[in-house]
């Protein structure tokens, strides 16, 4: 279970880090008139963030899950505000990716669900892959 958990940490690191930094460098493209070249990235990296979304909302369910039944109020405050969090995220991304990709009759995505997804998700992924990662035995998110 621990080489499970590690190869779940670097996968989530991997996709936090690349939607982190595309996130802040994708303006210099569209400012230089790439605007296809940046987009052309993102639809790439949607594929990952799609795997990733759902992953998050595994990991942090199963870790909702794997409270202690004596776990302090905290503890499980973290732990499900990081599964409502996880949920939310995958529900507003595949609704604008849908759309972006597969979306007809007029309905299109929204720019500033981009943003919140584009920012949330490095900031959970790479939380939840250190957190795998200092406790490749521990339930996902068990403790913390």
């Amino acid at each position: 279970m621990a080489a499970i958990h590690r190869l779940f940490a670097v996968y989530l690191l991997l996709v936090g880090v690349a939607v982190g930094a595309y996130f802040v460098i994708s303006p210099l493209y569209a400012g230089q008139g790439n605007l296809t070249d940046a987009s052309n990235v993102w639809d790439i990296l949607n594929w990952f963030m799609a795997v990733a979304a759902v992953l998050l909302v595994v990991v942090t369910l199963v870790g909702t899950r794997s409270l202690a039944d004596g776990a302090g109020s905290w503890d499980k405050f973290v732990a499900y505000g990081r599964f409502h969090l996880a949920v939310a995220l995958l529900l507003g991304f595949l609704n604008n990716w849908f759309a972006s990709q597969w979306g007809e009759g007029g309905f299109e995505p929204v720019s500033f669900l981009w943003v919140v997804i584009d920012i949330a998700m490095p900031i959970l992924a790479v939380e939840m892959a250190i957190k795998l990662w200092r406790e490749p035995h521990a339930p996902f998110g068990a403790r913390d």
